[in-house]
């Protein structure tokens, strides 16, 4: 690889818009890039690899502020693993939760469903649909 990089070449290598390289300039997520006499971005391999970091970081579920305080965390000379253990531990947690919210969904869906089905005609009384109206909230 070469020393330097313009943004199309990084965005290309990373299959990422150059929009996206941008913004995380803009966010902070990069720091500005080296820019030629013509004005064009050069980034250097020390940008490709914190490129890299933070398209593996989101593979992690982190988001952008997670990332830019893990980034932060190792500039300011703090080892950040453990802190990286435990938001991927918080995301798994909510993860795990919001799997079981679903599945209780799913099967109070599905109970709805063959309540529907259970009725032998249609019968589409109601403002719009009895179906939905005879449900009280919960």
């Amino acid at each position: 690889m070469k020393k330097e990089l313009h943004i199309g070449e990084l965005s290309r290598q990373f299959f990422i818009p150059t929009q996206t390289v941008r913004y995380y300039e803009k966010i902070g997520l990069l720091d500005p890039p080296h820019r030629t006499d013509a004005r064009y971005r050069v980034y250097s391999e020390f940008d490709v690899d914190r490129l890299r970091f933070i398209l593996q970081a989101k593979h992690f579920g982190l988001s952008l502020d997670e990332i830019k305080e893990i980034i932060k965390l190792r500039t300011d000379g703090i080892v950040p693993c453990q802190h990286v253990q435990n938001l991927v531990k918080k995301h798994l947690d909510n993860l795990d939760a919001r799997i079981q919210e679903m599945m209780e969904f799913r099967d109070r869906l599905a109970l709805r469903y063959q309540q529907f089905q259970d009725v032998e005609a249609l019968d589409c009384s109601g403002t719009i649909c009895k179906y939905i109206e005879k449900e009280t909230l919960t």
